[in-house]
């Protein structure tokens, strides 16, 4: 063999440790400074039941957090509180909350119906009117329909059994 070839696959193999010695770093950088941390604080909230961090493949990509929840009596004070230890645990970096629910199609067309009443309240302000025909709409299904208002958030929880919906529809 001579000494080129030899060179090009010192050359090479220097290259790929030097890879995996990077995309390990980043690896258990990821794992230790945001996913361990993250699931620690919000499993200390009593209605997560699952979480699930989605890295980004972009560094300007936001983190994806997928909240599964079971059991939640205030789906208001649940997610500020989740969005709070959220915003603690990532600092300055960008991130999506995503709420999985186990809805079921009657609930789904549910929240379409009381969506139009969603879409109507944002317009006009009526908010009253909004918890008031939601209330309406799932007494007909036999569901219970809880919405709260904030600054930023509609936030509407449809439950029936042990079958949940959560939607959460920006103000502005």
């Amino acid at each position: 063999m001579n000494t080129t070839a030899v060179k090009l696959i010192k050359g090479m193999s220097a290259f790929i440790a030097t890879l995996l010695i990077l995309f390990g770093a980043k690896f258990l950088w990821q794992n230790y400074s945001i996913t361990i941390p993250l699931n620690k604080e919000l499993m200390i909230i009593g209605e997560v039941e699952k979480i699930i961090v989605e890295k980004p493949l972009k560094i300007h990509e936001p983190v994806s957090i997928i909240v599964s929840l079971n059991n939640v009596s205030n789906f208001q004070k649940t997610y500020t509180e989740i969005n709070e230890k959220v915003a603690q645990a990532l600092e300055n970096r960008h991130y999506k909350i995503h709420i999985n629910d186990n809805s079921t199609n009657e609930l789904d067309k549910l929240y379409t119906d009381i969506s139009l009443y969603v879409e109507k309240s944002l317009i006009d302000g009526n908010f009253p009117e909004l918890v008031e025909k939601g209330q309406k709409l799932a007494e007909a299904i036999d569901a219970e329909t809880i919405i709260s208002i904030d600054d930023i958030y509609i936030y509407v929880h449809i439950a029936k059994t042990d079958k949940d919906l959560y939607k959460l529809v920006p103000r502005r």
